[in-house]
């Protein structure tokens, strides 16, 4: 038996919240959706050097919200300088070449996590 597929959810103040996002896409959706309060939408992807990537979801109305310097800093350690500010509470989720949401890797939960805890 596999474990909980885990998805990072943070706020503005770095507040990180998991998420057990399933394996069932519909489930995924509603899940982020409720953890965002509105639809969603990718706005950054991530690389590995093994699958799965990662994805950065966000709330589509998002454009009044302010900077989420937390998820910054994160997409930052986890790849490079970002080329737009994420606006608003984000979710990182796994993304494997197949297009699927799945959990983070470990290793990458552990540095969104210390990038949020470094500001």
């Amino acid at each position: 038996m596999t474990g909980p597929e885990i998805a990072l959810r943070i706020d503005l103040n770095g507040n990180i919240r998991e998420l057990d996002i399933g394996t069932a896409r519909s489930q995924q959706i509603r899940v982020i959706g409720r953890a965002l309060l509105d639809s969603i939408q990718a706005v950054d992807f991530i690389r590995q050097p093994t699958d799965p990537d990662i994805v950065v979801l966000a709330r589509v109305h998002r454009d009044q919200q302010a900077p989420n310097l937390h998820a910054a800093r994160a997409v930052h350690e986890l790849a490079a300088p970002l080329p737009h500010l994420i606006q608003g509470e984000v979710v990182f989720a796994g993304y494997t070449a197949a297009g699927d949401l799945t959990g983070l890797p470990e290793g990458a939960a552990d540095t969104i996590r210390a990038a949020c805890q470094s500001l």
